[in-house]
């Protein structure tokens, strides 16, 4: 059995909200000609089913996707993975932490910066992932369940290229400022 991983709280109260209203008829059509609105409810919807498949919340989608990309990427240093994660370092300070009392992660100074540390998943890490594979595939399935296979391929795409996109756009800070990229 994997150890509780915390969960931000702010996330699993809003997929359990959209759980505990009734719907009334409410007129969202202007609202649904946006992106950013379809985006966010798709987002809740698939927080609330992650929640309802793992409600021991051992693992959250945080949790599985940082594990798994440490995988694929033994050795990444911790701050490449929390820019490609889109984790404020800081935060990606404290999930490291986190995992690595739980013995999932393994860190080492990087070679040549000695501020610079690199990232391995443990044998527990392994097999924390092994445990909610079939689960995580199943949750995936499902989420895909109302499209054709073509239609998949093309939701990623179009997923895929819109965050290229987004991620090459100069940000602004609080105070309207350019940040460096």
């Amino acid at each position: 059995m994997m150890s509780e991983i915390v969960i931000p709280s702010g996330t699993a109260g809003r997929a359990k909200q959209l759980q505990s209203k009734t719907t009334e008829s409410v007129d969202l059509a202007s609202l649904e000609e946006l992106i950013g609105f379809n985006i966010h409810i798709l987002d809740l919807l698939m927080y609330q089913l992650f929640y309802e498949r793992f409600p021991k919340r051992a693992i959250t989608p945080g949790v599985f996707s940082t594990l798994l990309a440490i995988k694929a990427n033994p050795g990444v240093r911790q701050g490449a993975l929390a820019d490609a994660l889109l984790i404020q370092r800081s935060n990606m300070t404290i999930l490291v932490n986190q995992l690595a009392r739980k013995g999932y992660v393994k860190r080492r100074r990087s070679k040549g910066d000695n501020r610079g540390v690199v990232l391995s998943l443990a044998e527990p890490g392994e097999r924390a992932l092994r445990q909610v594979q079939a689960e995580m595939a199943a949750h995936e399935r499902l989420l895909r369940s109302g499209l054709t296979a073509k239609e998949q391929r093309t939701l990623i795409a179009l997923l895929r290229k819109s965050a290229r996109h987004l991620r090459a756009t100069p940000r602004r800070n609080g105070n309207g400022a350019v940040k460096p990229a």
